[in-house]
């Protein structure tokens, strides 16, 4: 037996216990299986950042961080870098043909979401292990992806086993895929309101009397879970101070969400143009990959910065580091790395691309507003801070996550007036030209009705 199905029989003993020794209704019941559900999700984030580092490390000369890959990466021999994203993305090819094909591949939310749509809250526990180490192979070996689609995925699968084998009827199965969902992205992020927000808004589009309690507890202790174990992390930005410097700068927010909105229709298009392309090859699907981690290697050549989940590169730009013309490349080459990684059949998420290209669309703006209106302006760096969840907002059609995720992620509280405009504005125009979000386009393309999976 397996040791993820051995820890699915003792998580879901536990739950049987408790909600057994628990005379309370069946909400009552279902938030005590939250919880159980919220530790796992916590464990299951602190152990894929654990496996990360260390694929990195094994990849990157001993590096330990996003930073100290960037850092060695420039050191290396050109070859090693065009190969490295080649030889990660030949392992992903070949542990998905070995332990679930299209389920390790990808970014991970979409199957969630077609399993609570389709499957009545069914997903395979093989392919916690398979995804896991695929993820982390891909993202280490310098794939241009993030690290939500995964621990997404991974999170739900182990909340679905317990309701499974407690026989849970389904609909409230789904619920506790979609709490350990939320438990995984809050103990990644640190973000337990966004990591609750993404499963209402993005996996089951509604908040009902039945899902709220399991789903929040379970965000609450998926993030406490996490803490513990790693300790209490800082905000992973640090933002210079947030200030608006006219009254009219509300204007030039919704213009920021315009601009965003745009660029997340754009990121979204290459991303499936890239994906169709690659189908079309005349090339065995397993060996897909790593065409597209070579090609990725070779883009990085030019532009070390593409390379991982990104991280350094954001916190750079939120404090100016630099140049106009920088900035515009790395945004440019975000969006193809991105597109190539995910687009092959690499395995991560999109939500660090989408931050990444939202920063860098920022800085372009806010420099630009600067130069020629004739009014005071915040800085570039708060209009960076601003794009990254505007063009998250617009790019998964879910403004309330990105306003909420983007003020844990940054600690700031001042962001959240210009962030809600943005955000709100760039969600709006993408819903508007755009039938389907980044996670949803292509379930669409298969059938799967996903039109009734908004808030509001």
């Amino acid at each position: 037996m397996s040791p993820i199905r051995i820890l699915s029989d003792v998580l879901s003993s536990v739950g049987l216990r408790l909600v057994e020794g628990t005379e309370t209704s069946f909400r009552g019941r279902l938030f005590v299986l939250g919880i159980v559900v919220g530790i796992a999700g916590g464990l299951g984030a602190v152990a894929f950042q654990y496996l990360l580092i260390g694929f990195t490390a094994l990849f990157f000369s001993g590096a330990t961080s996003q930073a100290a890959l960037l850092e060695r990466a420039v050191d290396l021999p050109w070859y090693y870098r065009v190969l490295a994203p080649a030889i990660g993305g030949a392992f992903v090819g070949l542990i998905a043909s070995y332990s679930g094909g299209g389920l390790v591949r990808g970014e991970g939310v979409p199957e969630v979401i077609e399993a609570i749509d389709r499957k009545r809250g069914r997903l395979p526990l093989r392919i916690v292990p398979a995804k896991a180490v695929a993820s982390a192979v891909c993202i280490g070996s310098g794939g241009a992806t993030g690290r939500e689609g995964p621990i997404v995925q991974i999170g739900g699968t182990v909340g679905a086993a317990v309701g499974n084998r407690i026989d849970l009827p389904d609909p409230q199965t789904s619920v506790l895929l979609a709490a350990g969902a939320g438990a995984g992205l809050g103990g990644t992020f640190n973000a337990p309101i966004g990591g609750m927000i993404f499963a209402w808004e993005v996996l089951l589009g509604r908040v009902t009397r039945e899902n709220v309690p399991p789903i929040a507890i379970a965000a609450v202790v998926g993030t406490a879970t996490a803490n513990v174990v790693v300790g209490l992390p800082d905000p992973i930005f640090s933002v210079p101070g947030i200030a608006v410097e006219s009254p009219w700068e509300g204007a030039a927010y919704v213009g920021l969400g315009v601009v965003c909105a745009a660029v997340a229709l754009a990121f979204a298009n290459s991303l499936y143009a890239v994906e169709h392309g690659f189908e079309r090859l005349p090339v065995p699907t397993d060996l897909k990959p790593a065409l597209g981690g070579l090609c990725l290697g070779v883009l990085a050549l030019s532009i070390p910065q593409v390379y991982g989940v990104g991280y350094p590169v954001i916190q750079d730009a939120l404090v100016g580091g630099f140049a106009l013309e920088a900035v515009l490349a790395f945004g440019v080459a975000k969006i193809v790395a991105t597109s190539l990684t995910l687009g092959s059949g690499g395995s991560g998420g999109i939500f660090a691309p989408a931050l990444y290209v939202g920063a860098m669309t920022g800085t372009v703006y806010g420099t630009l507003l600067d130069e020629v209106v004739p009014v005071p302006v915040a800085d570039p760096t708060t209009y960076a801070a601003v794009g990254m969840g505007a063009v998250f907002a617009g790019a998964s059609q879910a403004p309330l996550t990105a306003i909420v995720v983007v003020y844990e992620l940054t600690g700031d509280v001042w962001i959240v007036p210009p962030l809600a405009i943005a955000c709100l504005v760039s969600a709006a125009l993408s819903r508007h030209a755009s039938e389907g979000s980044i996670y949803t386009i292509g379930l669409l393309e298969r059938g799967v009705e996903v039109d009734s999976r908004r808030l509001f």
